[in-house]
C-alpha cells in the first residue's frame, strides 16, 4: 500500500510541475500582451476591452463567435484567452483536489 501512496504523490508532483511549466509559458514569455497584463487576466482582472470575451472564455467558450473577436489583434486574443483559461483551469483543479482530500 505504501508504494501506491508514493506513486500517487510523485504523480501529483509531476502534474504540478507540468502545470507550472504551462503557466510559465503562457504568463511569462514575451508576446503582444505584457506578462503583467496576462497575469492580471489569469487572476480575473481583465482589461475592459477584453472583459466580455474573457468572461465567455471562462464560462461558455463554446458561445464565442467571430463578433466577439472582431477588430481585436489575433495575438492579443490568443494570449488573453490562454491566460483566462489557465486561471479557470487551475482554480477548478484546486477545487477538485480539495474535494478529494
Amino acid at each position: 500500500m505504501a508504494s501506491s501512496r508514493s506513486s500517487s504523490a510523485s504523480s501529483s508532483t509531476e502534474i504540478s510541475a507540468g502545470w507550472q511549466q504551462v503557466a510559465e509559458g503562457i504568463l511569462g514569455t514575451p508576446g503582444a500582451l505584457s506578462p503583467a497584463t496576462r497575469a492580471a487576466i489569469f487572476h480575473g482582472d481583465d482589461p475592459p476591452e477584453l472583459a466580455a470575451l474573457l468572461d465567455k472564455v471562462r464560462e461558455h467558450a463554446y458561445r464565442i463567435t467571430d463578433a466577439d473577436v472582431e477588430g481585436l489583434d489575433v495575438d492579443v486574443v490568443v494570449e488573453a484567452a490562454l491566460a483566462a483559461a489557465l486561471g479557470a483551469a487551475l482554480a477548478d483543479r484546486a477545487r477538485a483536489l480539495e474535494a478529494i482530500e
